[in-house]
């Protein structure tokens, strides 16, 4: 019948409408839920971000005060002696463990100021200092390089004993101002500059001295060539050297790590010191003396060893750093 199938049709539709409307309420629910969710995300976030702002503020403010009162003198005062306080506390901490003595190092734990600018145990306060002990001991041995050439070139065997005694002082002082600036950590640039350099102009002016005259006996006697070629080959090699190195610093990097100074330079170093004051020593000849003669045998053997090092060292430097040059 045309009325039933329209009824049929109205209802089958009005269910169809009410599915596809429940289905869109249910769908906008959950659409609602996840903006909710966002949302609340947002608003937390926007909390968080604040609250970590306003620490960071905080923060800020309360470094500025505290440099603030770094930088007042009172506050240089308080922080130096907050220093020495625990620098002194430690070492006499450290003594007390070592002698048993703790109530005695604990009462003389705040110790005054000598009046080098030490802190009353030893140690040294170098900041902003430029001679340092070391670095004067440094200086007096180069002072000692010209009273070393007068002495040399002067007659008599007071004057070789001079020489000879001098140069024996300056290598002991060489030695010296190493332990001091390691011991109490009187390192200045100044200081470290200046070592090398005056370590080179002592080992080229006595080289120069004993080319200029031969030590007398032992080896030197049937082979004199050997002081002057085993000055030439050093003096030549610190030259090289020392324009490798100004040309390694001026590039950086790893060229300067291959020129950084090795066991093997230590050793060309040592045998050079004990073989330059033997020879010294016999300037005038051996006179028969045990010690002389030993040191007239010795030494000529241990210069040309030296040279050689000094020679073998440079081709290995060169060698670390061609690559760099050739490309």
């Amino acid at each position: 019948r045309p009325s039933s199938c329209r009824e049929h049709a109205r209802g089958k539709a009005a269910k169809g409408g009410a599915a596809t409307a429940e289905a869109g309420r249910t769908k906008g629910g959950k659409i609602r839920q996840v903006l909710g969710l966002k949302t609340w995300g947002l608003q937390k976030g926007g909390k968080g971000l604040q609250q970590g702002r306003m620490r960071f503020e905080a923060s800020v403010q309360a470094a500025g005060s505290a440099i603030k009162r770094s930088d007042s003198p009172a506050g240089h005062e308080a922080y130096g002696l907050d220093l020495e306080t625990r620098s002194a506390n430690t070492h006499v901490r450290a003594r007390a463990r070592g002698s048993g003595q703790g109530a005695v190092c604990a009462a003389a734990a705040p110790s005054q100021k000598d009046s080098s600018g030490g802190d009353g145990l030893g140690t040294q306060r170098t900041e902003g200092r430029i001679f340092t002990v070391p670095t004067i001991l440094t200086l007096a041995r180069i002072l000692a390089v010209p009273i070393i050439a007068v002495a040399y070139t002067s007659p008599g065997f007071e004057a070789s004993a001079l020489c000879t005694l001098l140069y024996s002082l300056a290598c002991f002082t060489d030695w010296l101002d190493g332990y001091i600036a390691r011991r109490t950590g009187a390192i200045s640039k100044f200081g470290a500059f200046l070592d090398p350099v005056g370590d080179k102009l002592m080992v080229a002016t006595i080289l120069i001295l004993l080319s200029y005259s031969v030590p007398k006996g032992g080896l030197l006697t049937k082979w004199p060539v050997i002081v002057p070629f085993s000055a030439s080959v050093i003096i030549c090699r610190e030259i090289a050297m020392s324009a490798l190195r100004e040309w390694a610093a001026s590039t950086g990097g790893a060229v300067r790590n291959a020129v950084a100074v090795n066991s093997l330079g230590k050793w060309k170093t040592a045998f050079q010191m004990i073989s330059l004051g033997m020879l010294l020593a016999c300037r005038d000849g051996t006179f028969g003396n045990l010690s002389l003669e030993v040191c007239a045998h010795v030494g000529p053997a241990l210069l040309l060893v030296s040279a050689i090092m000094t020679a073998y060292s440079f081709s290995i430097y060169f060698r670390s750093i061609w690559a760099f040059m050739s490309n």
